[in-house]
């Protein structure tokens, strides 16, 4: 259940919190930081949130690259770009929804 993923994130320290947003993460020992999800209320969106969020990962010692992945008919791809993402990859999931990586030094 995603909550009992959510805790876990929490007591790893790999869980961002901020007003009306959150972000799960997780730091592998290579330095790769993959970024699990970013969520931001509707409300709150072009207030920063995300681009604060991205500083705070940005600052995770030992993280050497950033790397995300977003269904590609969202418009978060759009966002990633923006935030100085490069699209390295574009699969397919097991639904055959087409996923986009994205990548960027910290």
């Amino acid at each position: 259940m995603i909550f009992n993923t959510l805790y876990q994130a929490a007591l790893d320290h790999e869980l961002i919190l901020i007003d009306g947003a959150m972000c799960h993460w997780h730091l592998r020992r290579d330095g790769q930081l993959t970024i699990y999800e970013i969520i931001v209320l509707p409300q709150v969106q072009r207030q920063g949130r995300g681009r604060s969020i991205l500083r705070s990962l940005s600052q995770v010692p030992a993280a050497r690259l950033l790397v995300a992945r977003c269904p590609a008919d969202l418009p978060a791809n759009t966002w990633y770009q923006h935030q100085g993402f490069h699209q390295v990859n574009l699969t397919q999931s097991n639904t055959g929804r087409e996923i986009m990586t994205w990548q960027r030094q910290p």
